[in-house]
């Protein structure tokens, strides 16, 4: 029997240099797409923060206490070209390979769907991965509703909801929490010639991309995993210092503002180690973001009645309109 020992150590040890090989096979892999993931998800990140933090005020005049007013509200923003597609060459990766080429120009989650492969190597055997498709629509667009609260000392409240809304198979939604305290009570009394306040809200923009399903697998049949959307919860803290000026019936209304960001990442489909994995690996992406934001908006008063426009610039350009009543 001691004469099989070694034989059976040898076939251990070589076992376990083959399963150290797959591991380090997919650690690349994975190191790989992570790069890919990274130019792929970060337009559409950017477009969450630019409409979310959009159109939270028309006037840094706080509502008095306990007085209410609703509003509903339309975003637009244009994605450039520039931001549905970026430049991958293989000198970024260590194991994928762009299939016919060394470059390629591949969609990010806003650009359209493109049969670009991906060809890499686990265990010796060749495996491909089709480039994710986008939601392929130029102009972003959502309705919202907010509702603003005034509360004491010139301060309100501000709650910002949209619904499920769809694009092509996917969909997103916004949530937001925010408060607006007046500064001008502190410098110029009850005789003002214009509105100073400071605005901070809490955004969390829900976006759900749907694939047609994709199957990571060899060209002997091994599949590794079967990929079918992404969710991407963009959250953004948003400070503002905001202006407004009254002139008649109308009120023109600016701010800057400073938004802290972040992504959370999550591929869906077939699970198993490899997805698992995959989604560990992506929460390196969720790395807070700094950025800067600039509003500019003109709102017409009728009675209880106002509507309003707002053009904000933060990584895009986002135009904002809707109209807002005065309930008490």
């Amino acid at each position: 029997m001691k004469k099989y020992v070694p034989l059976v150590i040898v076939f251990l040890a070589f076992a376990k240099a083959e399963t150290l090989r797959a591991q380090n096979d997919i650690e690349v892999v994975l190191e790989d797409l992570l790069v890919y993931l990274d130019g792929y998800i970060e337009p559409a990140a950017e477009a969450s923060v630019t409409q979310a933090g959009a159109a939270w005020y028309y006037s840094a005049k706080a509502l008095p206490k306990f007085k209410t007013s609703i509003g509903l509200h339309a975003n637009a923003l244009v994605a450039p070209e520039k931001k549905q597609f970026f430049t991958v060459n293989n000198d970024q990766f260590n194991n994928l390979r762009i299939r016919g080429g060394t470059e390629a120009k591949i969609p990010t989650a806003l650009g359209p769907e493109q049969r670009t492969f991906f060809d890499f190597t686990v265990e010796g055997e060749e495996y491909e991965l089709q480039v994710f498709e986008g939601i392929s629509s130029e102009v972003l667009g959502h309705p919202f509703l907010q509702a603003n609260v005034g509360l004491w000392a010139e301060t309100e409240l501000l709650v910002r909801f949209a619904p499920k809304i769809t694009l092509d198979k996917s969909n997103f939604s916004l949530y937001g929490i925010g408060l607006k305290h007046n500064l001008s009570q502190y410098f110029f009394g009850s005789h003002r010639d214009f509105e100073l306040a400071v605005l901070a809200n809490y955004s969390l923009f829900d976006f759900n991309l749907i694939f047609d399903p994709y199957t990571i697998e060899s060209n002997q049949g091994t599949a590794l995993t079967t990929i079918d959307g992404a969710l991407i919860d963009s959250h953004a803290v948003i400070v503002q210092l905001i202006a407004s000026k009254e002139y008649n019936n109308w009120t023109f209304s600016s701010g800057v503002g400073y938004t802290n960001s972040w992504i959370d990442y999550r591929l869906t489909g077939s699970e198993g180690t490899f997805l698992n994995l995959f989604n560990e690996v992506l929460v390196a992406l969720g790395e807070t973001k700094q950025s800067y934001r600039f509003d500019l908006g003109a709102t017409y008063n009728w009675n209880k009645w106002s509507v309003t426009s707002q053009l904000s610039v933060a990584h895009y350009a986002n135009l904002s309109l809707g109209g807002v009543y005065k309930i008490n």
